[in-house]
Protein backbone atom coordinates (compact mmCIF):
# COMPACT_ATOMS: atom_id res chain seq x y z
CA UNK A 1 0.00 0.00 0.00
CA UNK A 2 1.84 3.24 -0.59
CA UNK A 3 1.70 5.45 2.08
CA UNK A 4 -0.24 8.62 0.24
CA UNK A 5 -3.29 6.40 -1.10
CA UNK A 6 -6.25 5.88 1.43
CA UNK A 7 -8.01 2.48 1.58
CA UNK A 8 -11.12 2.01 2.75
CA UNK A 9 -12.00 -0.43 4.68
CA UNK A 10 -15.50 0.26 6.24
CA UNK A 11 -18.05 2.82 7.35
CA UNK A 12 -18.59 3.74 11.15
CA UNK A 13 -21.84 1.86 12.22
CA UNK A 14 -21.48 2.93 16.01
CA UNK A 15 -19.47 4.60 18.06
CA UNK A 16 -18.80 5.50 21.80
CA UNK A 17 -16.27 7.54 23.33
CA UNK A 18 -13.79 4.78 23.56
CA UNK A 19 -14.28 2.76 20.81
CA UNK A 20 -16.24 2.68 17.33
CA UNK A 21 -17.53 -0.54 15.05
CA UNK A 22 -17.34 -0.35 11.58
CA UNK A 23 -18.75 -2.49 8.70
CA UNK A 24 -16.21 -4.03 6.42
CA UNK A 25 -17.36 -5.45 3.37
CA UNK A 26 -14.40 -5.06 1.05
CA UNK A 27 -14.08 -8.27 -0.49
CA UNK A 28 -10.55 -6.96 -2.41
CA UNK A 29 -9.35 -5.19 0.44
CA UNK A 30 -7.52 -7.48 3.49
CA UNK A 31 -9.44 -7.63 6.71
CA UNK A 32 -8.14 -5.49 9.41
CA UNK A 33 -6.02 -7.66 11.63
CA UNK A 34 -5.97 -7.72 15.34
CA UNK A 35 -4.03 -5.05 16.18
CA UNK A 36 -3.80 -2.89 13.20
CA UNK A 37 -4.41 0.99 13.38
CA UNK A 38 -7.12 2.39 11.08
CA UNK A 39 -8.78 5.98 11.59
CA UNK A 40 -11.71 7.92 10.64
CA UNK A 41 -11.23 10.94 9.06
CA UNK A 42 -13.38 14.02 10.28
CA UNK A 43 -12.73 17.45 8.01
CA UNK A 44 -8.96 18.08 9.05
CA UNK A 45 -9.31 15.60 12.25
CA UNK A 46 -9.03 12.33 12.80
CA UNK A 47 -9.43 9.59 15.02
CA UNK A 48 -7.12 6.31 15.63
CA UNK A 49 -8.16 3.10 17.22
CA UNK A 50 -6.74 -0.22 17.41
CA UNK A 51 -8.46 -3.31 15.67
CA UNK A 52 -9.51 -5.26 18.78
CA UNK A 53 -12.61 -7.51 17.68
CA UNK A 54 -13.78 -8.67 14.54
CA UNK A 55 -17.55 -10.26 14.56
CA UNK A 56 -18.46 -12.31 11.57
CA UNK A 57 -22.22 -12.59 12.14
CA UNK A 58 -24.98 -14.99 10.23
CA UNK A 59 -27.23 -13.62 7.95
CA UNK A 60 -30.34 -14.66 6.27
CA UNK A 61 -28.80 -17.32 4.11
CA UNK A 62 -25.72 -18.76 6.22
CA UNK A 63 -27.41 -21.30 8.38
CA UNK A 64 -29.24 -22.69 4.96
CA UNK A 65 -26.02 -22.83 3.28
CA UNK A 66 -24.18 -24.48 6.49
CA UNK A 67 -26.91 -27.11 6.13
CA UNK A 68 -26.08 -27.86 2.62
CA UNK A 69 -22.38 -27.01 3.07
CA UNK A 70 -22.05 -30.95 1.52
CA UNK A 71 -23.26 -30.03 -1.66
CA UNK A 72 -21.14 -26.68 -2.78
CA UNK A 73 -18.09 -25.91 -4.42
CA UNK A 74 -15.56 -24.27 -2.61
CA UNK A 75 -16.41 -21.73 -5.36
CA UNK A 76 -19.56 -21.24 -4.42
CA UNK A 77 -19.05 -20.98 -0.52
CA UNK A 78 -16.36 -18.05 -1.84
CA UNK A 79 -18.72 -16.16 -4.28
CA UNK A 80 -21.16 -16.17 -1.15
CA UNK A 81 -18.53 -15.02 1.01
CA UNK A 82 -18.20 -12.37 -1.35
CA UNK A 83 -21.86 -11.11 -1.82
CA UNK A 84 -22.68 -11.27 1.83
CA UNK A 85 -25.36 -8.90 2.96
CA UNK A 86 -24.38 -8.70 6.36
CA UNK A 87 -20.91 -6.98 6.76
CA UNK A 88 -18.27 -8.24 9.01
CA UNK A 89 -18.18 -6.03 12.18
CA UNK A 90 -14.66 -4.81 13.26
CA UNK A 91 -13.84 -2.82 16.61
CA UNK A 92 -11.40 -0.48 17.28
CA UNK A 93 -10.50 0.93 20.87
CA UNK A 94 -9.75 4.55 20.23
CA UNK A 95 -6.41 5.44 21.32
CA UNK A 96 -5.43 8.55 19.85
CA UNK A 97 -6.66 11.62 17.71
CA UNK A 98 -4.78 14.09 15.47
CA UNK A 99 -6.23 17.91 15.98
CA UNK A 100 -5.19 20.94 13.58
CA UNK A 101 -2.28 18.68 12.44
CA UNK A 102 -1.11 17.75 15.82
CA UNK A 103 -1.28 14.01 17.30
CA UNK A 104 -2.60 13.43 20.89
CA UNK A 105 -2.63 10.00 22.41
CA UNK A 106 -5.85 9.86 24.49
CA UNK A 107 -9.34 9.86 23.95
CA UNK A 108 -11.09 11.69 21.13
CA UNK A 109 -13.13 14.71 22.34
CA UNK A 110 -15.77 13.27 19.89
CA UNK A 111 -16.38 9.71 18.43
CA UNK A 112 -16.86 9.65 14.59
CA UNK A 113 -19.87 9.48 13.23
CA UNK A 114 -22.33 7.40 11.54
CA UNK A 115 -21.18 6.38 7.89
CA UNK A 116 -17.79 7.99 8.44
CA UNK A 117 -15.45 6.21 6.12
CA UNK A 118 -12.45 3.85 8.36
CA UNK A 119 -8.88 3.50 6.46
CA UNK A 120 -6.20 1.26 7.25
CA UNK A 121 -3.53 3.10 8.11
CA UNK A 122 -0.37 2.94 6.35
CA UNK A 123 3.15 2.31 7.50
CA UNK A 124 4.29 5.82 7.70
CA UNK A 125 1.12 7.07 9.52
CA UNK A 126 1.43 3.95 12.10
CA UNK A 127 5.01 5.20 13.01
CA UNK A 128 3.77 8.86 13.17
CA UNK A 129 0.81 7.53 15.47
CA UNK A 130 2.52 5.02 17.26
CA UNK A 131 6.43 6.68 17.44
CA UNK A 132 9.10 5.84 19.48
CA UNK A 133 8.98 7.73 23.05
CA UNK A 134 4.71 8.30 22.71
CA UNK A 135 2.96 5.12 24.45
CA UNK A 136 0.47 7.72 26.49
CA UNK A 137 -1.87 4.63 24.53
CA UNK A 138 -0.91 2.10 27.04
CA UNK A 139 -2.45 3.57 29.58
CA UNK A 140 -6.05 3.80 27.31
CA UNK A 141 -5.61 0.14 26.47
CA UNK A 142 -4.27 -1.60 29.56
CA UNK A 143 -7.33 0.83 31.37
CA UNK A 144 -10.10 -1.00 29.38
CA UNK A 145 -11.98 -3.88 30.25
CA UNK A 146 -13.58 -4.55 27.29
CA UNK A 147 -10.53 -5.73 25.18
CA UNK A 148 -7.86 -8.16 25.66
CA UNK A 149 -5.31 -5.58 26.97
CA UNK A 150 -1.89 -7.37 26.61
CA UNK A 151 -2.67 -9.18 23.66
CA UNK A 152 -3.99 -5.90 21.87
CA UNK A 153 -0.62 -3.82 23.34
CA UNK A 154 1.70 -6.35 22.24
CA UNK A 155 -0.05 -6.88 18.77
CA UNK A 156 0.18 -2.96 18.15
CA UNK A 157 3.70 -3.24 18.99
CA UNK A 158 4.45 -5.81 16.95
CA UNK A 159 3.30 -3.72 14.31
CA UNK A 160 4.68 -0.85 15.24
CA UNK A 161 7.97 -2.25 15.49
CA UNK A 162 8.04 -3.60 11.40
CA UNK A 163 6.79 0.08 10.62
CA UNK A 164 10.21 0.87 11.88
CA UNK A 165 13.06 2.13 9.73
CA UNK A 166 15.46 -0.79 8.82
CA UNK A 167 17.49 -1.92 11.65
CA UNK A 168 15.30 -0.05 14.01
CA UNK A 169 12.69 -2.30 15.33
CA UNK A 170 14.54 -3.48 18.34
CA UNK A 171 15.35 0.00 19.73
CA UNK A 172 11.81 0.52 19.64
CA UNK A 173 10.68 -2.52 21.26
CA UNK A 174 13.02 -2.17 24.06
CA UNK A 175 12.50 1.34 24.68
CA UNK A 176 8.97 -0.05 24.58
CA UNK A 177 9.24 -2.15 27.20
CA UNK A 178 11.21 -0.14 29.42
CA UNK A 179 8.17 1.97 29.70
CA UNK A 180 5.45 -1.17 30.29
CA UNK A 181 7.85 -2.03 32.92
CA UNK A 182 7.76 1.49 34.67
CA UNK A 183 3.85 1.19 34.15
CA UNK A 184 3.36 -2.13 35.62
CA UNK A 185 5.95 -2.48 37.77
CA UNK A 186 3.72 -3.03 40.64
CA UNK A 187 2.07 -5.87 38.20
CA UNK A 188 4.85 -8.35 37.62
CA UNK A 189 2.14 -11.08 35.84
CA UNK A 190 0.73 -8.50 33.51
CA UNK A 191 4.23 -7.09 32.21
CA UNK A 192 5.61 -10.73 31.80
CA UNK A 193 2.48 -11.35 29.85
CA UNK A 194 2.62 -8.60 27.44
CA UNK A 195 6.91 -9.49 27.35
CA UNK A 196 6.21 -13.06 26.61
CA UNK A 197 3.89 -12.04 23.70
CA UNK A 198 6.63 -9.64 21.95
CA UNK A 199 8.76 -12.50 21.29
Amino acid sequence: MDDNTLVTVGRVLNSTTTTFTFGYSQPDVAQPAFGSLVSAHMAADRVYGLVYQVIVRDDSFVRQIVAAADSLTEVRIQDLRQRRQVPIEVTALAIAYQQDGRVFQRLPPAPPGALQPIYACAPAEVQRILDRGRYDYFRTVLNNLECPGEELIAASLRLAAACQPAGQDRAFLVDAGRELARLLAADLPRLDAILRRLS
